[in-house]
């Protein structure tokens, strides 16, 4: 049995897509574009039955040529945006102290159901007592830095 253009590019695409989407994680595009180039031909060759495997082929250099070109300059600038910073979320967020800070002692806090190490920030002259609530200013490592 003879594979038709239309189902050969078909499977290219799901090919190329998924490897694009479980291997690349969206960190090369190539496939991505080959794999868009390679539906639009399957589509194409399954609207018109007719076309020869070369002309599918053409089909598929230009329409991956014409994805790249159009789809490659958002992309980058999505992928080259910055993202957020882990523990970003936890700035701002309030904690209670359960052991004493002091700008000369660290302390730790109770957050997120857990005991945290930390620091009283470096503006601030007045010690965190136990009991006392604080608020989380900055994350230095596994480090709260903490302020009132």
């Amino acid at each position: 049995m003879i594979m038709s253009p239309a189902v050969f590019y078909l499977v290219l695409a799901v090919a190329l897509i998924g490897a694009e989407l479980l291997i690349m994680q969206f960190s090369v595009f190539w496939f991505l574009f080959f794999g868009l180039g390679a539906l639009v031909t399957a589509l194409i060759a399954w609207v018109a039955p007719e076309l020869s495997w070369m002309i599918s082929t053409l089909i598929f250099l230009l329409a991956s040529l014409l994805s790249a070109a159009v789809l490659y300059p958002p992309l980058k600038r999505w992928q080259n945006k910055p993202g957020l910073i882990a523990g970003n979320d936890a700035i701002g967020q309030r904690v209670r102290v359960i052991e004493a800070i002091s700008a000369k002692q660290e302390g730790k806090v109770f957050w997120s159901g857990s005991d945290w190490p930390a620091r009283i920030d470096e503006g601030q002259d007045q010690p965190l007592a136990d009991g006392d609530t604080a608020v989380i200013k900055r994350l230095e490592g596994i480090r709260l830095i903490v302020g009132r």
